[in-house]
């Protein structure tokens, strides 16, 4: 009696907190469904807007202000001649590329008094979405049932290169990019199109000590603190049209562009977001979940630590070197904890046995639903299979992959070797990322990167590889290697690879690039006969990996076969409504401003001020408040941007809003599309969100818009800014053309 009861308890709780069943404030929705929403409810709760103001083709609407960073983050128009808003942290690749130690803008800040004085946002782009269409029906038909999956794939490749090349038809040459996105898992197939602007540059950034405040131990943390923004610039050619830098340009003038609220905000207000979420993971079957949970993102911890503590080392020992490996060593610890909070999450929200519980009433429904089971058939046991085959050798797999991994000589000398290798199969069975047309955007990515190339870090990685490696257990180790180092055990092991890491990068023959390029062109036989030790071992590596690859890449096919049935049976189970998982497009998503409680007897405030900024600083990074700052609090200098509530400077704010990664830097809005601050990151409770949305737990962490505004003015001496755009206090706008 007791374990009927639990057993039922645990399937009533799935069906609450799952994507098949979605609920009040979650859902990142395709900005064309809205009208799949309670539109009614919405405006209850303050929405003032129709669905064509959010997204329209044929007017102006908040699409045209909302730009993907190349980076992986959002960012949005705020004035008519280009100004982009975004997180400090979205444009530290830039300021970083930008910083000497002459010229520090990591710890300084950087500010153009003019635009004269903007600089370039080295190897960055954003891009505007024009308009996005399903072509499901389209890709699908080029696959038969008589196919392998590897003739499936092929076959769907091609006709998703044919839709792509008609779509575009020379229309690159005005700045137009085609993209046809998968969603679900194969669900769904979207062809999207795209403005892309090349020329983008920085107008002012805050020092680190603001931008970054906080650091490691607050990423993910509530409560925060931190003044998470920088204002860049897009420009284009005299004619309007997309160009890459150059000083005749011109600001580039955006159909839409955001306007600002400063009047402030309150709990329980109605928000909302619109953004290019990254990755999530929100149908997926508990055989993935349990994946992931237990393989998958603990390997890849290890790896970022592993990485993250030889890049700090290689800081330590040179300042110069440490200024550059700043923003690597960033994005590395901001996976390293979101992928732990997600096993963490993971964890705390039992989803894999939650899931478990939703699909034996799956099978229960099927079996009960004969026409609903010779649709869907017995796709349970299927993806089962193949995740236990999966786990067979994935450990090793996943080694290799690390290998290749380890920097950009080695990951470009894997490149030219499975780019010989898929020459020689047969017609038909060719990868279009090997092809002789993507070639050129590979070798240009490539060249692009390579003058910044950070050889110590790259012999760091290799190391870690070769340890990681070593690690494997007998009779999975690879062969290359015990040659090498297997008579070696423990620290004496380590200085073996590590000496033979820093030997064969330092002194490739492929150092120069133009050297490299030309072994793009050469034939498996003759790579394999150069005399070049890293090389060498490239292809070793290759070669005895290639029977895991094989098997990796038909369990790949199998699934994303088997998956989009999988959440059809699903859906058509709950006939619930459905948003796809995130996948870097364009998404709008709601919710109200609201805190939270983490665990018993603890509630966290919804806002945070800067008497909290203050109460951090220890003088030392990460909570070193520049001194500026501290002297504006102390003679409570707060200008117009005190909030009467706190009697103080707001700095951030929780909303329920339904976020991921690649929202970083995303406007979020009150119900008159006003912009009221920018999205920066999750708290740690909701870091199992990709998988799951849990509406008590899931927050969303924003800079206020006033402290923005108020850093700008008080600190920066940017207030120039603030002349091209619109500044409003409640509905009357005070500021800006």
């Amino acid at each position: 009696m007791i374990r009927k009861t639990l057993t039922i308890s645990l399937l009533l709780f799935a069906l609450v907190f799952s994507p098949f069943a979605s609920f009040a404030d979650e859902g990142m929705w395709l900005p064309d469904s809205l009208s799949k929403l309670p539109l009614a409810q919405l405006k209850k709760r303050g929405f003032e807007l129709k669905p064509e103001d959010i997204y329209s083709t044929t007017q102006a609407s908040l699409k045209d202000a909302i730009v993907q960073i190349s980076i992986g983050g959002t960012g949005s128009f705020v004035s008519p001649e280009g100004l982009i808003l975004t997180n400090h942290h979205v444009a530290f690749a830039a300021i970083t590329r930008a910083s000497t130690t002459e010229k520090d803008y990591i710890n300084n800040g950087f500010l153009a008094k003019s635009r004269g004085e903007e600089i370039p946002a080295q190897g960055y782009t954003v891009s505007i979405l024009q308009d996005f269409k399903d072509i499901t029906a389209d890709v699908l038909s080029a696959a038969k049932p008589e196919m392998t999956p590897e003739q499936r794939d092929a076959a769907m490749n091609a006709k998703k290169a044919e839709i792509q090349k008609n779509a575009l038809n020379g229309r690159d040459k005005d700045g137009i990019r085609i993209q046809i996105v998968e969603a679900t898992s194969g669900l769904q197939y979207f062809l999207y199109t795209y403005l892309t602007l090349r020329d983008i540059r920085m107008a002012y950034a805050p020092p680190k000590s603001i931008g970054y405040f906080g650091g490691d131990p607050d990423n993910f943390e509530w409560p925060r603190h931190c003044g998470d923004f920088t204002f860049l610039r897009a420009y284009v050619g005299p004619d309007g049209k997309p160009a890459g830098f150059s000083k005749d340009n011109v600001p580039f003038k955006p159909k839409r562009f955001l306007a600002v609220n400063a009047a402030g905000i309150k709990e329980g207000d109605f928000t909302f977001v619109m953004g290019h979420p990254g990755a999530t993971y929100r149908y997926r079957e508990s055989y993935s979940l349990d994946y992931r949970q237990n393989i998958q993102l603990p390997d890849q911890i290890a790896t970022f630590k592993k990485q993250i503590d030889s890049l700090t080392k290689l800081g330590d020992k040179n300042p110069a070197l440490k200024i550059r490996l700043a923003d690597q060593i960033f994005g590395l610890s901001n996976s390293l904890k979101a992928y732990e909070g997600a096993v963490v999450g993971l964890k705390k929200m039992n989803l894999v046995e939650r899931r478990r519980a939703e699909e034996e009433a799956l099978k229960k429904w099927l079996d009960a639903n004969p026409t609903a089971k010779a649709k869907y058939g017995n796709v349970l046991p299927q993806i089962e299979a193949l995740y236990a085959e999966l786990k067979s050798f994935a450990t090793k797999q996943s080694a290799f992959g690390e290998l290749f991994g380890s920097g950009d000589l080695v990951n470009a000398l894997n490149f030219a070797y499975s780019r010989a290798l898929d020459k020689e199969k047969p017609a038909g069975e060719h990868s279009p990322q090997f092809s002789d047309g993507a070639l050129p955007q590979i070798t240009n990515q490539l060249n692009g990167g390579w003058s910044e190339r950070e050889v110590e870090s790259e012999v760091a990685d290799l190391a870690g590889a070769l340890e990681a490696l070593a690690g494997l257990p007998a009779g999975q180790k690879f062969d290359m290697a015990e040659k090498l180092f297997g008579n070696q055990t423990g620290d004496a092991r380590r200085k073996a690879e590590f000496d033979f890491a820093e030997k064969v990068i330092t002194n490739s023959k492929f150092k120069s690039f133009d050297e490299l390029k030309k072994l793009f062109m050469a034939s498996a036989a003759d790579i394999r006969a150069i005399d070049d030790p890293l090389l060498k071992l490239v292809v070793s590596a290759a070669d005895e990996n290639a029977p895991y690859a094989k098997r990796l890449n038909k369990f790949n096919s199998e699934v994303v076969r088997l998956r989009p049935n999988y959440v059809a049976a699903m859906l058509e189970m709950k006939k619930s409504a459905y948003y796809p998982d995130a996948n870097f497009t364009l998404r709008f998503t709601y919710g109200e401003v609201k805190g939270y409680k983490p665990r018993d007897a603890v509630t966290y405030d919804w806002q945070t001020s800067l008497a909290g900024v203050i109460d951090k600083d220890t003088g030392k990074e990460p909570f070193n408040v520049p001194a500026a700052l501290k002297e504006l609090s102390k003679k409570k200098d707060f200008g117009n941007y005190v909030d009467a509530r706190l009697n103080d400077i707001p700095v951030n704010f929780l909303t329920t809003t339904d976020i991921t990664g690649g929202n970083s830097g995303s406007p979020i809005m009150n119900g008159r599309g006003e912009l009221i601050g920018l999205v920066f990151d999750g708290n740690f409770e909701g870091l199992g969100g990709d998988y799951a949305f849990d509406g008590s737990l899931n927050r969303t962490i924003n800079v206020d818009i006033r402290y923005v505004l108020y850093l700008t003015e008080k600190l920066g001496g940017a207030s120039y800014l603030f002349n091209e755009m619109q500044i409003k206090r409640g509905k009357a706008m005070v500021a800006g053309k």
